[in-house]
């Protein structure tokens, strides 16, 4: 019987202002094949394993770096005797605004067929890595001012150095090859239309006036989303919308009537009842469990 891969949905301080988690992980046997739909690298410090990325594996050692997209299966073996050790980053989509692209990734074009991983064997680069993820980790775990725009700052260091490299040392015989562009032509396809709903939330979306932006008929798109997200799109839509709102609700003040409209419901029994079948408890409920306790409170 195949083992279906776990769909992990939530990471730490995903509903928060900053939506990052950085840890420093050891596995003794790896970590079994899952996806999610927020973005994740790693970087090797220590021990050896394999990686498989979407069916497609991959040795992991130390310099290795790799940046796995939403959505893709992947799991991590270690070998016996040496467990990895490894950075692990979780971001959300949504970390940057509609207006910045997601750095050194163009994930609408062919280039998105970039290997996800890469490398890094040079001394003087894995230094700068190591530094700069050493540096990363020390502004996360701190409480310094400007601590956020710092860790966007590093983190956006960390994935144009990566995306360098790997161009660099791509060659031109191997960027798209026939298998691989077969293999991922829907999901390439229909991740347009995945990205638009990220930055469009807002808007009133439905899977046939996204079908005619996008150019599909409604039943391939539908079949597409299903294949792509595991989701149907309906699901989809709120799971997007609903986590834009536990963050507006976590860092800010606005009413839930405001949240209800910034992210994209018109109506606010509408909202209210999505959110409780989403989360099992009405918006002000999650506000108040996520909010600090004043001093004192049992």
């Amino acid at each position: 019987m195949s083992v279906v891969p776990k769909y992990l949905t939530h990471y730490p301080n995903m509903d928060s202002e900053l939506p990052f988690h950085l840890k420093v992980n050891r596995l003794l046997h790896g970590f079994e094949s899952h996806r999610h739909d927020y973005l994740e690298f790693s970087y090797v410090i220590a021990g050896h394993g394999y990686e498989t990325i979407n069916g497609v594996r991959h040795i992991m050692q130390p310099g290795t770096f790799t940046l796995v997209m939403p959505y893709q299966f992947h799991e991590i073996q270690s070998e016996p005797g040496t467990p990895l050790t490894l950075y692990n980053c979780n971001f959300g989509i949504h970390l940057y605004s509609p207006s910045e692209p997601l750095p050194g990734i163009d994930w609408l074009s062919a280039e998105a067929q970039l290997p996800p991983f890469m490398q890094v064997d040079d001394p003087d680069e894995q230094h700068r890595f190591q530094t700069v993820l050493e540096e990363l980790y020390e502004e996360y775990t701190g409480t310094a001012p400007w601590r956020h725009s710092l860790i966007k700052a590093k983190l956006t260091e960390v994935l144009v150095r990566f995306d360098r490299l790997r161009r660099s040392l791509q060659q031109p015989d191997i960027t798209a090859p026939s298998a691989i562009q077969d293999r991922r032509k829907p999901r390439d396809s229909v991740w347009k239309v995945i990205q638009f709903i990220h930055t469009n939330y807002r808007e009133d979306l439905t899977l046939s006036g996204l079908a005619e932006r996008f150019g599909f008929s409604v039943p391939y798109l539908s079949e597409l989303f299903k294949k792509a997200v595991g989701q149907n799109f309906v699901t989809f839509v709120h799971d997007v919308r609903i986590r834009q709102a536990c963050g507006l609700l976590i860092s800010t003040e606005m009413s839930v009537l405001d949240i209800a409209l910034e992210s994209g419901y018109g109506s606010y029994n509408t909202f209210a009842r999505i959110f409780r079948e989403s989360k099992g408890m009405t918006p002000a409920a999650y506000r108040k469990s996520h909010w600090p306790q004043p001093s004192g409170a049992e």
